[in-house]
This record gives C-alpha cells, structure tokens and sequence, in this order.
C-alpha cells in the first residue's frame, strides 16, 4: 500500500489477483524496465523486482493489468517484523493505568515523516491462510504515533538514529495470544500439554491454534524483510515444560515461509510480574533463553532490570524504550556489524560448589561486572531444597561472583539469582546490562 517501506538491495515480491491469464506490467520509479507476468487460472499473479540503496527519496510502483494502480510515497530502508502478545501490541498510547515511560514527549516532538513506518496487521483468526493481510502503513507523525507499538517503535528509533536509513516495522502482534497461536497444525498437533482438538473450538478465538499464524503472519510470507522481533510468554506461563521446543519450531516456521533459513530472530524475556504460582515464570524466561541458545542466529534481550518495584502487578511495564534499545543495539550488533557495541548481557558460564564457598563465572561481562555493596537476587540451597538468601562479593577478575558459606551447617548443593516470578537483581555489566536469571538446580520447586 501508499507509505510502505521495502528492503534495501534485495528482490522483493509484488502480488495480487486480477482476471485470468491478464497481462500484469509493474514499473517501479527506481528501475528502467518495467516487469511482466500472467495471472493463474485462479486470478492470482506474482511478480518480483530488486530495489537499490537506502534512500529518503519516494518512490512510487505502477501495476497494470489493463487498468492503472499506482502504489505512492514508498521508501526503501530496513524493514522488520515484530509479533507476539500484549506487551509487544502495546502502543505508545498505553493500556488504562499503564502509561509508557517518555511516550508523550515522542509523540509530541513527532515530525510529519521522520522516515519510520508501521503497518499494523488487523487483528485476525483464521483457520485458512488469507491471501491478502489486511491493514495499512502509516507515517510516524503525530496523529498515528499514538497507535504504533511502543518497542517496535523504540527499536526503530535507535536504528534510524545510527543507521540514517528508513526503517519499516510490519506489526502483527495479538494481546493475550499463545505461542500456539502463531505455529501451524503439525507443530501444535505433537504436544500433549496443549488439548488440539479443544482449542479448535474455544469460544475465545484468539486462545485458538494457529489461527494468528494464518490469519496474521502468513500473508506477509512474501514480504521481504530483515528479521523478526519476538516478545511472547505470558499466556505461556503455565506450559512452561514445551515452550523452548515450541520456540524453536516456531522460529524453523518463520524463516522457512519467509523463505531464509537465516533470518535473525530476536526475542524479549517476559518481565518480573507477580503470578500465581511461584516460580513458573522463571522457568518459562528459563525455556526462552534455552530456545534461543539452541537456535542460530537468535538472541535474547534480559529484562529484569527493566520493572520498577511497584509494577510488581503490572503485566505491562512502563520502560518499554530500553527494551526497543535493547532490541536495536543486538541488531547493530549482529546485523549491520556495529562491532564496538556492548550488546549482550552476562549469563552463567561456569559454577564451582565447596563446602565453603560457591564459585561462579560470567560470561559477556565486557569490561567486568558493576560493582555493588551487596548483590540482590541470589539464593542458596542445601540438598533439603530449601533456599535461603546469600551474600554474594564481586572476585578482583570481575568476571566472578564469591558466595560463601560462612555458617558451614550446611553443604551447598544449588544457587539460583532472581529465579522467581518477580525478583529484580543488580547485577549488571560494564554496559548496564543485567545479569539473565539462571538456576545451577532442576529442582521441580
């Protein structure tokens, strides 16, 4: 449609319907030649064209299949597709009582077209694949601002900011979606903690199997894009034991329908909240960062840090800017070779247990970990399984953390750091990036 954005220095797809065996000629502004194609017997034509370099320039496509259309003020750029459940769908605007921190300052100090655009996929449930997804670009000015997802829009933000190139976001995202949601029959077929049959039926339509996929995701599959940006787990809390392999399967279907085995693939840890049960949250952020360790080119971003202690009944944190940084900075990083950037945050490499004292390493510490009087988050336990609060010291490498077991009326056996629903830690790196929860135990409690 009018105001989209097309990735740079690739061959992107233009499809459509017209009468059968039509004549389809598509013109784009940026190339000499215009291009031809035959619709199917079904109606259906596709045609495919590369584009150039970045540029602010607007460009304009002309199709033709005996009638003139004409696609206007087009931007070619770096384009990327962000999904998942609310807090990925959450605008700039908020949700009742759960404004986003700096939100209005950004929509107030919008300009007409700073060059990002969003399209923001209309909310579907499909049980067949649409042919044609449904929703329009918009500019990044001050009446549509309100509507566009506030991380996918920080992200885009930061890229332009460094990059100085037009950036694009295909939004499709759905509040209170599973990861079932956006997986096809075959990949929700084979888990037994998901009831298939029952869900096809449920009355809330969006708590149904793959209808998001079909319905949201997959009529963009010929959209060229740069990779996707992922901030789902809450409806998933309580099927935390699947959720890595469901990731990975989710991931495996993305890229094969987008056809590039390699597209990166970012994802967001859901943030500390107060659930029911215990620690079922930790042990689904535990699944995620598992997934992404065992895919390629997939990366996490940690937010533990990013929940301000009275948001601890907030499923929606207000910091949704820094986790848009986040999200960018992993990108520049990974993507467009940014090599100098500290993106990554430390996580466990190593533990040493003794009778005295605990050992344990860090990895992506950069500069060395952040010193601090007292560390909060960390937990020990003996083989009773019962944990208790642990004093913890930052070793002269600063790259190891000490607890020790000054009392010796016991032998540590398990250290967990903020492996709980809601426990915020400060530990972080010399880039301000905090330490991911872990657990050295596969305790059930």
């Amino acid at each position: 449609s009018d105001n989209m954005v097309l990735q740079q220095n690739s061959t992107i797809k233009l499809w459509g319907t017209a009468k059968k065996n039509t004549s389809i000629y598509v013109k784009a502004s940026w190339l000499n030649k215009s291009s031809k194609c035959i619709s199917k017997e079904n109606g259906e034509w596709e045609i495919s064209i590369k584009t150039l370099d970045a540029s602010f320039i607007k460009e304009n496509i002309e199709i033709s299949d005996g009638k003139a259309h004409k696609i206007q003020n087009i931007l070619i750029g770096e384009v990327w597709l962000c999904s998942g459940q609310s807090n990925m769908a959450m605008t700039l605007n908020g949700y009742k009582n759960e404004p986003i921190s700096q939100a209005i300052d950004y929509i107030n100090n919008a300009s007409d077209d700073n060059g990002i655009r969003m399209l923001n996929v209309q909310k579907t449930t499909s049980n067949v694949t649409s042919t044609h997804g449904k929703g329009k670009w918009k500019l990044s000015n001050p009446q549509n601002l309100p509507s566009f997802s506030a991380t996918a829009y920080f992200f885009a933000h930061s890229l332009l900011k460094e990059l100085n190139v037009p950036i694009g976001i295909i939004n499709s995202s759905f509040g209170g979606s599973s990861i079932e949601g956006w997986l096809n029959p075959s990949n929700v077929e084979k888990y037994s903690d998901f009831d298939y049959k029952a869900g096809i039926s449920d009355s809330i339509n969006w708590r149904r199997p793959y209808v998001m996929f079909e319905g949201m995701l997959k009529p963009y599959r010929n959209f060229t894009v740069k990779g996707f940006l992922w901030y789902q787990g809450e409806s998933n809390v309580g099927r935390y034991s699947t959720y890595s392999q469901k990731l990975q399967d989710l991931v495996y279907l993305w890229r094969y329908n987008f056809n590039n085995v390699n597209l990166p693939f970012y994802v967001v840890e859901i943030a500390p909240f107060e659930y029911p049960e215990l620690s079922q949250a930790a042990k689904l952020r535990e699944a995620q960062f598992e997934g992404v360790n065992s895919l390629i080119n997939a990366f996490y971003v940690c937010t533990n840090d990013l929940v301000l202690p009275s948001e601890s009944k907030s499923i929606h944190p207000s910091q949704k800017q820094e986790i848009g940084n986040r999200l960018a900075n992993l990108a520049l990083f990974n993507d467009y070779h940014l090599d100098s950037l500290q993106s990554f945050s430390p996580c466990i490499e190593n533990s040493i247990f003794s009778v005295d004292s605990i050992i344990l390493t860090f990895k992506n510490c950069y500069n060395g970990l952040l010193s601090n009087s007292i560390f909060e988050g960390f937990e020990v336990a003996d083989s009773s399984r019962v944990f208790h609060k642990a004093n913890a010291f930052l070793a002269a490498d600063r790259k190891t953390i000490i607890i020790l077991n000054n009392e010796k009326n016991y032998v540590p056996v398990s250290v967990r750091y903020c492996f709980k629903n809601f426990q915020i830690g400060n530990v972080k790196n010399s880039a301000g990036l905090p330490l991911i929860p872990f657990r050295t135990d596969n305790w059930d409690n």
